[in-house]
């Protein structure tokens, strides 16, 4: 019964650390895409940040999961009423899309200027663009919300967005290479205990 529960297990994990490296390369085109029929499960808590100041919150995506440098990148940008309810503090409140907004874009590498997206209005709640990144390593991208404040001050809102980074792949292979591990072990052992059987 134990071996049973030490199998079901092992595979349990092994679909499950599958199942999240297809995800982190189903945009790389690699084999990984066909595996378990293509799955197209990606979790939005990897590619996504959002930050909260005052009553708005920024939320930032961007597609592919893992920017790659010299590669097109898809980002986007939603803007929410972030209502901090009766309570004032975060366990109540209520995100409202908001129907226009004002929002201008920096981006930064090493401290340094590189593009700059001049503030724009854009209707309904979700501004998005395609960018290049032609460097690898961490950009910090400064986004500008405009008209937002009671004052009409521009608000800042810092998100990094990692480049072609060397811990993205370092994490799919360990990943990987643990799963292949553990369920050889698990053969390794149940052949080992069914031998010592017939023996």
């Amino acid at each position: 019964m134990r071996r049973v529960i030490i199998l079901v297990l092992g595979c349990s994990f092994a679909f499950f650390a599958f199942h999240v490296a297809n995800a982190e390369l189903q945009s790389t085109g690699s084999i990984f895409n066909n595996f378990f029929g293509g799955l197209k499960w990606q979790p939005d808590a990897l590619n996504s940040e959002s930050e909260v100041i005052g009553n708005y919150q920024v939320v930032i995506t961007t597609n592919p999961l893992n920017p790659k440098v010299n590669e097109t990148t898809h980002i986007e940008f939603k803007v929410y009423n972030y209502n901090q309810g009766t309570y004032g503090d975060k366990s109540n409140y209520a995100e409202t899309a908001v129907n226009h907004f004002t929002m201008g874009v920096r981006v930064f590498y090493n401290d340094g200027l590189v593009e700059e997206f001049l503030p724009q209005l854009h209707k309904g709640n979700t501004w998005s663009t395609d960018y290049v990144f032609h460097r690898s390593g961490n950009h910090v991208l400064k986004v500008d919300l405009y008209d937002m404040d009671k004052n009409n001050q521009v608000v800042t809102y810092i998100f990094n967005v990692p480049v072609d980074t060397i811990f993205g792949p370092i994490f799919q292979y360990i990943l990987i290479g643990a799963t292949v591990a553990l369920a050889g072990t698990l053969m390794w052992v149940k052949f080992i205990m069914m031998k010592k059987k017939t023996s």
